[in-house]
């Protein structure tokens, strides 16, 4: 009996968590929508297809119009005695070239993308040179003028902990509560490329690209590293800067306790 036929013999039973990973330039977004092209709506049309079974996905986050992502999860319950390795095979020969799906999981019932996980991390991803470039046009952040990758760590570093961000967020945000905790924040510059990784428990919507804005406004107006304080305290979206693009932005992982390598998987 091959790996497949091993998994093929347990169905109906828990959930099925996917790896996906997604394009986000030509999508409205993740959250399916009336007229327009997301990535929830081309997944479960795909598992559709493949399943013959309407099926609705959990995400582990929405992402806005022009958002990317290298490891979005998503949940739906196992009602088929598919494989994981022909459902990851049978829907990538169904899904448009801009989205994919990298892995399949079986999860227990208890298991669900959002409130099941832990962290995330995400990526901002600015190409920094006097020209642009045609191969980042949907795919980064384009700064004409130098940047300083020291002084982005300097401001950053303030933002690092369990803090109000009520600064950094839209203000629709903020009857669900502003307070957030980042993790680790890390600038890396690579010959052209500065990327921004930002780890945390949960993020405001925008807050990653409002970060991002400010902290590239602070370096325009060459202001003092601490002054980001400053701005955490006003609790005024109108005291941070901009928000920044969305084609830069990334969800790169989803963190779940025990880890969905540890569970039974497609490949």
């Amino acid at each position: 009996m091959d790996r497949t036929e091993g998994i093929e013999r347990r169905s109906g039973n828990g959930k099925i968590a996917l790896l996906v990973q997604y394009d986000g330039t030509r999508f409205n977004g993740w959250q399916r929508q009336k007229n327009a092209r997301t990535v929830q709506e081309e997944l479960e049309n795909a598992l559709h297809v493949l399943l013959k079974k309407q099926v609705r996905i959990q995400a582990s986050g929405r992402t806005d119009t022009g958002v990317h992502a290298c490891g979005q999860v998503v949940h739906f319950p196992a009602l088929s005695d598919i494989s994981l390795q022909r459902l990851c095979i049978g829907l990538n020969g169904i899904l448009s070239e801009d989205v994919s799906v990298l892995n399949a999981y079986r999860v227990p019932d208890t298991f669900h993308a959002r409130y099941s996980a832990i962290a995330r991390e995400y990526l901002y991803v600015i190409y920094n040179h006097r020209q642009r470039s045609p191969f980042k046009v949907n795919r980064a952040l384009w700064i004409s003028y130098p940047l300083e990758v020291n002084y982005l760590r300097s401001v950053a570093q303030y933002l690092v902990g369990e803090k109000d961000f009520a600064s950094f967020c839209k203000r629709v945000s903020s009857q669900e509560g502003t307070i957030r905790r980042i993790d680790e924040i890390e600038i890396q510059r690579k010959e052209d490329t500065i990327i921004i990784r930002i780890r945390g428990n949960a993020f405001l919507h925008n807050m990653i690209r409002i970060i991002v804005g400010t902290l590239l406004k602070m370096h325009r107006e060459h202001a003092l590293p601490e002054s980001i304080v400053d701005i955490l305290n006003q609790r005024d979206r109108n005291a941070a800067g901009p928000t920044a693009l969305a084609k830069g932005l990334y969800l790169n992982k989803v963190f779940y306790e025990p880890p969905l390598d540890t569970m039974e998987k497609a490949f």
